[in-house]
């Protein structure tokens, strides 16, 4: 078996590893049932926001196919978790699984983070692959809450601005909606159209002297809620969020969308419910030394 860098012409390779069918489906369900690597134009602009960001991707080859591939990507800014790689995504042909390929995929990625300065890998597992992991020496060091709420007008609306793609949030930390690295998200928020998936609407918020960054987008055409972002100071109380967490439902509302989901930090979870939000499942932020 051989571990190698990826490269723009394994696309297809890559696509049909994740979603075995995909070219018999919508572009919508492609998304829907497999992310962004369900589609071959889809992938390519996600790769490059990934290598944007820092990241890399490596794949897996036996007897010259394709039968794993695997991502990483450094976080730099502010978290509450610190400084850290984040193991993106590790995937295994069906037929090649329990043979090791996963393995030697997550032992590749993590030579690559201490290349980048890093001596944490992290992830968020699914429960399925916990017992995986777990095997590898990652432990749990904290825990996200994915929610929801339906959209309404809030009744007090805080100060809005359209942010632009030039003003990443550097000095914030992220406050919801960190299921991969801060700065590959705010490159995934931007020329979505151009591969046929809906845009964001990107919004500084302001309230009283402090100032949030909230994203929202629709993952595909055919979802029914918009995923919301949200950065903000480190400081931030809860009643800070709060606020944001009540525009977000707002500017859903105002956009003719019925919810609004996201995944925050379980020490943020008051905030959101006191403006609507309720949990739908918990996720475990696992991580290895390295």
């Amino acid at each position: 078996m051989e571990i190698t860098e990826f490269r723009r012409e394994l696309i297809e390779d890559i696509v049909s590893i994740h979603c075995p069918g995909w070219r018999d489906m919508t572009l919508d369900l492609r998304i829907g049932k497999c992310g962004y690597w369900g589609d071959p134009r889809v992938l390519e602009w996600y790769m490059e926001a990934l290598y944007a960001a820092g990241g890399k991707a490596v794949v897996a080859l036996s007897d010259g196919r394709m039968v794993g591939e695997a991502e990483v990507v450094p976080e730099r800014f502010l978290t509450p978790v610190g400084e850290h790689a984040y193991l993106q995504m590790v995937w295994v042909k069906e037929e090649a699984r329990r043979t090791g390929v996963g393995r030697e995929l997550v032992s590749r990625c993590a030579e690559i983070a201490r290349d980048m300065g890093m001596r944490h890998l992290d992830t968020i597992p699914t429960q399925e692959a916990m017992p995986f992991f777990k095997n590898l020496g990652f432990r749990e060091i904290d825990s996200q809450v994915l929610m929801e709420a339906p959209a309404r007008p809030a009744p007090e609306q805080p100060k809005l601005e359209e942010a632009t793609r030039d003003e990443f949030p550097a000095a914030a930390q992220m406050i919801a909606g960190q299921t991969r690295p801060s700065s590959l998200l705010w490159e995934l928020l931007w020329d979505r159209e151009s591969v046929g998936l809906p845009p964001p609407k990107v919004v500084k918020v302001r309230v009283g002297l402090w100032q949030l960054l909230l994203a929202m987008f629709r993952p595909t055409r055919e979802d029914d809620h918009l995923y919301a972002l949200m950065w903000g100071p480190k400081r931030a109380s809860l009643g800070q969020i709060f606020d944001s967490a009540e525009m977000a439902v707002t500017l859903a509302h105002d956009m003719g969308v019925p919810k609004v989901r996201t995944q925050t930090w379980c020490k943020y979870r008051a905030a959101f419910e006191a403006a609507g939000f309720e949990p739908l499942s918990r996720y475990k932020w696992m991580r290895k030394e390295i």
